[in-house]
């Protein structure tokens, strides 16, 4: 027995089998991929924020697209903000002042003076919505696959229950086939259980379903501005190579540039050293952000080697 299944089996009135079915459904699928694409998210940049900690930093940008940096009157500390925009200006977009809140405090600061903000983006878009929206493309295709691999263990059809009895059979007979075990249907009562002609099957087979989640990932990835490996090399011309890495940096360099601008900021009027840089797992892009390092020189370089 591994430690985890011990630890099971200590959680009080578990029955794994049923844990497992429940947990193949749309909605819990749903929650683990937008949990898990909001955490590949919050590991994109490695920041110094002292005294806060910077996935305080990190989790308002992301959900609300905007931060606000003050110091907290009841123990005199820098502290991050949920924050709204306020008041009148000649822009609709850039107001003059930020409503922060925290569970025990509240109050309106000025900005620039009491208040830092600092931007997720050029246009203060989280990126919540885009996590979303890959979570629900994801969790549909996670329950494709799993029903698929379920249903080419019968010969399709859909079992039609007439009593309550029969009902509870069926239910017991599929919770069987899903966890790999024999079993039949019981018809309590003799009363002719009817199994309607309509196909169970996908279009797609197990390993196209299987491609596909891997190319939703990828497509997530590129739209936050980092290359994956899904697609060989050798299945890609050289202009497609080139042209799409650029491409990808819009995204992360704007992210990137709106952190360094907002950190400058909160330095320049608290008087603390806040740093932000890419994370060095992702660090392959640094030869077209950095600007002191020269395109030419990392070609020599890979020629070379």
């Amino acid at each position: 027995m591994g430690y985890l299944a011990t630890y099971l089996d200590m959680m009080p009135n578990v029955d794994i089998s049923l844990y497992a079915r429940e947990n193949t459904t749309y909605s819990n699928f749903y929650f683990y991929w937008r949990d898990e694409l909001f955490g590949r998210t919050m590991r994109l940049f490695k920041e110094k924020t002292d005294p806060i900690k910077p996935k305080e930093v990190e989790i308002r940008l992301m959900v609300r697209g905007h931060v606000g940096i003050a110091v907290f009157p009841k123990d005199n500390e820098l502290t991050a903000f949920w924050g709204t925009f306020n008041g009148v200006s000649k822009y609709m977009d850039e107001l003059p002042f930020y409503n922060v809140t925290c569970p025990i405090w509240a109050k309106n600061l000025k900005i620039g003076r009491d208040v830092i903000v600092i931007d997720n983006n050029e246009l203060r878009n989280p990126l919540f919505d885009l996590i979303h929206h890959y979570a629900i493309i994801l969790a549909h295709t996670e329950v494709t696959y799993i029903t698929t691999c379920v249903n080419a263990r019968t010969s399709g059809g859909v079992p039609v229950a007439t009593t309550e009895k029969q009902k509870r059979s069926i239910k017991d007979y599929l919770g069987k086939v899903f966890n790999g075990k024999f079993d039949v249907v019981t018809d309590i009562g003799n009363l002719g259980l009817d199994v309607i002609g309509a196909t169970t099957s996908t279009a797609q087979p197990l390993e196209g379903i299987w491609n596909a989640r891997a190319r939703i990932l990828s497509s997530f990835l590129s739209d936050i501005g980092v290359k994956s490996g899904v697609d060989k090399r050798s299945n890609t011309v050289a202009d497609e190579i080139s042209a799409d890495t650029p491409s990808l940096l819009i995204n992360l360099d704007d992210m990137l540039n709106s952190r360094r601008e907002g950190f400058d900021r909160v330095n320049a009027r608290f008087g603390t050293n806040w740093t932000v840089e890419l994370n060095p797992d992702i660090n392959y892009i640094n030869e077209f952000i950095n600007p002191h390092t020269e395109f030419d020189e990392v070609t020599d370089n890979e020629n070379n080697n």
